[in-house]
């Protein structure tokens, strides 16, 4: 995934090859692990540069194994809000520090995060979810199955209404609210 602003560009990946706490992992120039995952743990890690094009860096952001590098984060002035699964994490920018790092309730695996008119839409498996711009749960939405396509449907639009696809292919249209539309 790629972002970018007029303040840097920013690349994630996920770094197949980190372990946590091994010496053989590749350089970072910071390395995060908010949820204090032990070697033993499974989980995986996203490699985050940054470049200010004044300086460049590299973050380790260790998380959930259920990460995924597409969709993962939004990029805001100083600020990247990043997705691991059931927790999010915000970074500054400019120094890589973490401002803020919070878990939240929810069904099954997360897949994305999208910055709305009133807060984040959650892209998950099982439910899409709204949260506030504090990233207090709003509500919450769930089909009569997984929010996949098996069908090469888009599973999941933003529009001015959320459209969704399940895996049978039943189609649902949330509002902003979290109420059915269709």
């Amino acid at each position: 995934m790629i972002l970018e602003n007029s303040n840097c560009i920013i690349k994630i990946s996920i770094d197949e090859t980190f372990t946590v706490d091994s010496t053989d992992n590749r350089y970072y120039d910071i390395i995060h692990n908010p949820c204090q995952y032990k070697q033993s743990d499974i989980a995986k890690t996203l490699a985050i540069h940054v470049d200010l094009f004044s300086k460049e860096y590299s973050i380790a952001l260790i998380g959930s194994f259920y990460t995924y590098d597409f969709d993962c984060a939004v990029l805001e002035n100083d600020t990247l809000t990043v997705l691991q699964n059931d927790t999010i994490t915000i970074i500054n920018i400019f120094d890589g520090s973490i401002t803020k790092h919070i878990k939240f309730d929810c069904f099954g695996c997360n897949y994305g995060i999208y910055k709305v008119k009133n807060g984040y839409i959650i892209y998950g498996e099982i439910e899409i979810t709204m949260l506030d711009f504090d990233f207090i749960k709003k509500w919450a939405f769930s089909g009569k199955d997984i929010f996949v396509s098996l069908s090469n449907k888009k599973p999941f639009e933003l529009r001015d209404n959320s459209i969704c696809y399940d895996f049978e292919d039943n189609y649902y249209e949330i509002d902003y609210d979290g109420n059915l539309i269709n």
